[in-house]
């Protein structure tokens, strides 16, 4: 009876919060863009460090058009935050999927991204 219930649990909370790859975080749209002033090198080096404290498991990696950072693990992308070089700096766009965070993470993804601009 229990070892049922713990199934249906998990799988209730697997449907609630959902699966994401980053293709699939991504085609939702982003939750939050804006432009900076800053280059997207300058950019990064400023929010990726503040991404860190509170995610551990972030990474950041250097694209064709600028940069990308990423948190997740191995079932969840939890952010991304796509910066892109523009004619007056950087393109920025966050992306954040819908889920329960009992940490400071979460809002601290956005605040940082903001911050930095």
């Amino acid at each position: 009876m229990r070892s049922s219930i713990a199934v249906i649990l998990t799988a209730s909370t697997l449907v609630l919060a959902g699966c994401y790859s980053p293709g699939a975080l991504v085609q939702k749209g982003p939750v939050f863009s804006a432009p900076s002033s800053k280059t997207p090198k300058n950019y990064a080096l400023c929010v990726f460090p503040q991404w860190q404290e509170h995610r551990p498991d972030a990474t950041m990696s250097e694209t064709e058009m600028g940069y990308r950072l990423v948190s997740g693990n191995d079932m969840n992308t939890n952010e991304i935050l796509s910066i892109s070089k523009t004619v007056s700096g950087s393109s920025v766009k966050f992306y954040q999927r819908a889920y329960l965070d009992f940490g400071s993470g979460k809002e601290s993804a956005l605040r940082s991204t903001k911050e930095c601009l």
